[in-house]
């Protein structure tokens, strides 16, 4: 079930991005929640915006990924672009 605080354009890419990022390295969803140390379930909820991460479960999905947080915040902030909508 998708919920309304999950539905905006600006949360929309941003997850895309972060499943882009997790497909790029060629990693599912099985080895990123491995790497974080939480149910598969965990990484499925977030992709399909069933729930939103906080700033300290981005540190440690950026860190599974192998990116520096400030760098993927980065990357976040340019796909979302000014007109972010929430």
């Amino acid at each position: 079930m998708q919920r309304v605080w999950v539905q905006s354009p600006s949360y929309e890419t941003a997850v895309s991005l972060l499943v882009e990022r997790r497909q790029s390295l060629g990693l599912s969803q099985r080895d990123l929640a491995a790497k974080m140390g939480k149910p598969y379930s965990f990484v499925a909820k977030v992709e399909t915006k069933g729930r939103r991460l906080d700033f300290v479960e981005f540190v440690a999905y950026a860190r599974a990924l192998g990116l520096a947080p400030s760098d993927l915040i980065d990357e976040v902030a340019n796909a979302v672009g000014d007109d972010i909508i929430f």
